[in-house]
């Protein structure tokens, strides 16, 4: 049987290279896993590949033995080969390494019968190359967002309290037996023996749960399309609202229902004086990315606005206009001083005044940022924070430290705010299906 020893730019190179191998022994030095962990954290390719080898090979190292070798087969084209992992330390094995030091000491004869705990996917494949009983400690980002406010509490109550409530509009929250609600939150109350639902919004002032003043609106011709949308309609077209959140993720009209409130009440009830659309033009860190594309100030700003430019075209077509194009539409309201655009990144210094402020991609900025975008709002002023907390785009953070995750937990008891997280996606069967498999397995 021929026998390979793998050099560490093979893995960087592709993480599936087993796939070109057959009737074979591939020899992995340890001291290559540990050049991959030193590299893993990486945010380009590099990094990317590396963490998926690791994956792969745990993955069939839970099924076999990587202290005695395993089999790596791939059932497509039916090749495959065994992979070992040498696992003698040799003497420049990093020991000023903390990962190294740990292994070192669970060596010793007064660890070798101990479990080494670890969430760190390469650390367990050097653990097991070395005969190192490990185990983990799931925890998934899941937890997070099911812990994660959504602004809705759903309870079962009897059909008569259905009646009393849509009798006086109004009802203690005792009597849904409730014991406590954040200012603006919402109630979808259930009964078993009716189809009709108890659907309220908590009232601080009154401190009790209130009939929907704006359930039936469409802001600028836009209906909601489901409860949760009812909802977000509620605190986007309240005036004394002046701090909400929105989040969900791709396909369920965050960005729809934020744009048709703010055209409502800036173009057609002049609330507010102008529409701010802001967003984060670059990644974190860098800052200075607009100087690399074409154009002059505003060009540049409009190339990452194409979300914005496409829900006025989508808005215009749900209407039954004649659609223009998103830019011109987005140029006129400019040009009848009802509209700007906001690079994020030069807000500090800014005050907003009598302005609806609508901000994407709130899942960008960290705590620090998100006090200085929150800390603009000035006198009549709505601040509407939109974006998908799962899609966390700030490098090596995890999303419940975001500054959206902090917004939407950290304001849940100010009077002020509201949030609503929505769950139905409107853009047919094949985009929820489709993006419901990618969640679950682009990470996995």
């Amino acid at each position: 049987m021929v026998k390979y020893v793998i050099d560490t730019n093979v893995v960087i190179a592709n993480p599936l290279f087993t796939n070109e191998f057959s009737n074979c022994e591939i020899i992995i030095p340890i001291y290559v896993l540990e050049e991959l962990d030193k590299l893993k954290n990486r945010d380009d390719n590099v990094g990317f590949r590396i963490r998926k080898f690791f994956r792969i090979l745990k993955k069939n190292e839970d099924l076999n033995n990587l202290y005695f070798g395993i089999n790596i087969e791939n059932d497509i084209i039916l090749k495959s080969s065994t992979l070992k992992i040498e696992n003698k330390i040799p003497e420049y094995f990093d020991l000023n390494y903390n990962d190294n030091k740990i292994l070192n000491l669970m060596l010793q004869d007064e660890y070798k019968n101990h479990i080494l705990i670890t969430n760190d996917i390469s650390m367990r494949v050097k653990a097991a190359s070395l005969n190192i009983k490990t185990e983990m400690i799931k925890a998934s980002e899941k937890h997070k967002f099911s812990e994660l406010y959504d602004g809705v509490c759903e309870v079962n109550v009897p059909a008569e309290t259905v009646k009393e409530f849509y009798k006086n509009n109004e009802i203690n929250i005792s009597e849904l037996n409730i014991d406590k609600m954040y200012p603006n939150q919402f109630v979808i109350a259930t009964n078993e023996v009716s189809y009709n639902k108890l659907i309220g919004v908590y009232s601080a002032k009154k401190d009790k749960i209130v009939k929907l003043h704006y359930e039936n609106s469409a802001p600028y011709g836009i209906a909601a399309k489901d409860i949760r949308q009812k909802f977000a309609m509620e605190i986007l077209l309240n005036p004394e609202i002046p701090f909400v959140t929105i989040t969900s993720k791709q396909g369920c009209g965050k960005t729809l229902l934020a744009l048709a409130a703010a055209l409502e009440m800036v173009v057609e009830q002049n609330i507010y004086s102008k529409i701010v659309l802001g967003k984060n033009t670059a990644p974190i860190d860098k800052w200075n990315y607009q100087g690399f594309t074409t154009g002059d100030t505003e060009e540049k700003l409009i190339t990452h606005f194409n979300n914005y430019i496409s829900t006025l075209e989508n808005i215009q077509d749900i209407r039954g206009k004649s659609v223009k194009n998103g830019i011109d539409m987005l140029e006129a309201l400019k040009n009848r001083n009802k509209l700007e655009i906001l690079d994020i990144s030069s807000i500090l210094g800014t005050s907003f005044i009598n302005k609806f402020i609508i901000i994407d991609e709130a899942q960008s900025f960290d705590i620090h940022a998100m006090r200085s975008i929150i800390t603009r709002i000035g006198k009549n002023c709505k601040l509407v924070l939109i974006g998908d907390i799962g899609q966390q785009t700030l490098s090596k953070l995890d999303s419940d430290k975001s500054g959206f995750y902090a917004a939407i937990e950290w304001l849940k008891e100010i009077e002020e705010s509201a949030h609503i997280t929505l769950k139905k996606v409107h853009r047919g069967s094949f985009v929820e299906k489709a993006s419901e498999i990618f969640d679950d397995n682009i990470f996995s």
